[in-house]
């Protein structure tokens, strides 16, 4: 495993994972997704998608959702789909044409709109779904160059409850 220390209580980690290893969880879980969408995510953009509707149908179980946030630029973010439960072929089409359509790159990069739209996604869903629990994959090239990473690391650690 390795590690990069990015603040006093976060960090980056990088591990292999055995896929063997099963781990049962009883609750449902929603699964959160966030995107940069800036322009340096522009060849990459097209991988992500294709992996992101290539993993939905073995991701998502019976009660579970999905949530897709976009970001690129100072306040250009927005929630793409919104506790999505994947309970037909057509629901699962619906949700691959939007990825295919809305995550394309634009513009810079700012990580504190999206954050702030995932805790008011959290608080949303924790009312409709108080029994289950959250997943969030934050999915970036780069870093926040719109204002300061302290604002980020707070959002971050609202995020915790």
């Amino acid at each position: 495993m390795k590690n990069v220390k990015i603040d006093e209580n976060y960090f980056l980690v990088s591990k292999q994972v055995n896929a063997n290893d099963v781990v049962e969880i009883d609750k449902s879980i929603n699964h959160i997704v966030v995107v940069d969408c800036s322009g340096s995510m522009y060849g990459e953009l097209p991988k992500i998608r294709t992996q992101l509707k290539n993993k939905l149908p073995s991701l998502m179980r019976d009660g579970d959702t999905i949530s897709i946030i976009w970001f690129s630029g100072t306040n250009d973010a927005g929630i793409l789909k919104e506790e999505v439960e994947v309970k037909s072929l057509k629901t699962l089409d619906d949700l691959n044409k939007a990825i295919d359509r809305w995550l394309v790159a634009d513009c810079l990069t700012a990580f504190l709109k999206p954050l702030q739209l995932t805790k008011e996604l959290i608080g949303r869903v924790k009312t409709n779904r108080p029994d289950s629990l959250f997943s969030l994959l934050f999915l970036t090239d780069g870093y926040n160059n719109a204002c300061n990473f302290n604002d980020v690391l707070k959002t971050l650690d609202q995020l915790k409850t």
